[in-house]
């Protein structure tokens, strides 16, 4: 399905979003996310979430997106890709782990492979004790804008 920005907008998270984003956050298996700081939202006509977007600064000072997630009946409608679209264009660089199946949504947004000391690893789970590591292959990626071009 083709993005429509018309189906959606987005805007900061509030409290009474969290139960939304929560709930699309633990059916990816994540922990809850403990508060709006950092959220952005997509909502749709009804102003409901349809997926959020969190960003955490590292000690290095770069935005990290941890995470990003759309509700499953709102995939293929460019809600991920807009919400990270925006962060990148608000923040000039974005840093992440990305897991499993998200890799190939993150190199299609043109974000490369970056060194594991490029990603603050406070900001993510533990991934060198994980005892599902192999499964996930996790792969710290990066993008940054330059002078408005991707680079």
């Amino acid at each position: 399905m083709a993005e429509d920005a018309s189906l959606f907008s987005l805007r900061d998270a509030r409290a009474s979003d969290m139960p939304y984003v929560d709930a699309y956050a633990y059916a990816e298996g994540m922990d809850v996310i403990p508060s709006a700081e950092g959220v952005r939202v997509a909502v749709n006509a009804d102003d409901v979430p349809v997926g959020f977007l969190r960003i955490q600064r590292g000690r290095n000072g770069v935005a990290h997106v941890n995470p990003v997630v759309a509700c499953a009946t709102w995939r293929g409608f460019g809600v991920g890709r807009a919400l990270v679209e925006e962060a990148l264009s608000r923040e000039g660089e974005l840093r992440l782990v990305a897991r499993g199946a998200s890799v190939p949504f993150y190199e299609a947004l043109g974000f490369s492979p970056i060194p594991w000391e490029a990603v603050d690893l406070t900001l993510v789970d533990d991934c060198d004790g994980c005892e599902m590591r192999e499964e996930c292959c996790p792969r710290p990626m990066g993008k940054r804008l330059v002078e408005g071009n991707a680079g």
